[in-house]
């Protein structure tokens, strides 16, 4: 039986670890089309287009789920979460780097933890503290020896990838809470089918403004947006419902911290951004407090030990 749970737990650590790749390469393909090929709300309907499309078809070969009222009001919260997430995102490109975006999305396993401290009444241990003083030092000196001089920086992008994380942040939660009822494909069905129809208003009004949509955007523009569409949104939103299965959220987000290493070298690779000190500082920062925050002892697991 132990063996059995180790096995699960393995399931989880490879299907996130697997999300995170693809998380650290979308950043880069997203820019390459955002915004001089497509606005981020034409973008943001591509992707959950993509999405709804892609997890309704899948749905055929699946068993069937009936989702009970209560569970799709909490699914509806998650669809509106997950527009939020793809759109903030999408918006920070106009202004910021991806190696920026990246490494302000290393946060996200902060603000989880503030989150389920605020709503479900987790304890903030003085660990986590810590955790969060180190994380909160990282972005302040990313932020502060960015501010002059740095052309892949601006405040509003950096706010924008903030607004990310917390929609990101409220999204695993609600995943969380009804991920053990339902298959990923039924949950991410219905997820991306409202958040679509949410996305709608937003983007018909910026499709003549979208290149890309009218066929005029060179062939690589057409390779980075379909990376984006069938890798990052169907894999990776089908692959996260599964980790989230075996796994708790802040470990699923812990691995986060992988995104902006992948990231960060690959823009740099490419031309996207340069390389300055501050970056790979205020990521060790930002890592270590995500360490903390993530290896603090739940109070589930203090209660177990103390058992033992």
């Amino acid at each position: 039986m132990e063996n059995r749970k180790v096995d699960k737990k393995w399931i989880g650590h490879l299907a996130v670890l697997t999300v995170y790749i693809i998380f650290g390469i979308n950043p880069n393909c997203s820019k390459a089309v955002v915004p001089d090929y497509i606005t981020p709300e034409a973008y943001t309907a591509l992707r959950l287009a993509v999405g709804a499309a892609g997890f309704w078809l899948i749905s055929l070969f699946t068993p069937r789920e009936k989702v009970e009222k209560r569970d799709m009001g909490m699914i509806i919260l998650g669809a509106v979460s997950l527009y939020g997430t793809l759109w903030a995102f999408a918006e920070a490109m106009r202004y910021i780097s991806p190696t920026y975006v990246s490494l302000i999305s290393a946060m996200s396993p902060l603000v989880v933890m503030l989150l389920a401290a605020v709503f479900l009444k987790e304890p903030i241990s003085a660990r986590k503290a810590t955790g969060v003083f180190f994380g909160i030092s990282g972005a302040l000196m990313m932020i502060l020896f960015s501010l002059h001089g740095d052309s892949h920086y601006s405040n509003i992008g950096a706010l924008l990838c903030f607004v990310n994380i917390l929609f990101y942040a409220i999204y695993l939660l609600i995943t969380r809470a009804v991920s053990p009822k339902y298959s990923p494909v039924t949950m991410m069905k219905w997820m991306f089918l409202y958040s679509f129809i949410l996305s709608v208003p937003f983007a018909i009004p910026t499709v003549k403004d979208s290149l890309l949509l009218s066929g005029d955007a060179p062939a690589m523009a057409y390779v980075n947006m379909g990376i984006v569409a069938v890798f990052a949104t169907v894999l990776a939103y089908y692959l996260l419902p599964v980790a989230l299965r075996h796994i708790r959220p802040t470990t699923v987000s812990m691995y986060s911290n992988l995104q902006p290493i992948i990231t960060a070298a690959l823009a740099i690779a490419i031309g996207q951004d340069v390389f300055t000190w501050n970056k790979p500082v205020a990521l060790a920062l930002v890592i270590f407090g995500v360490f903390l925050v993530t290896t603090s002892r739940s109070k589930e697991d203090e209660m177990r030990r103390g058992r033992n």
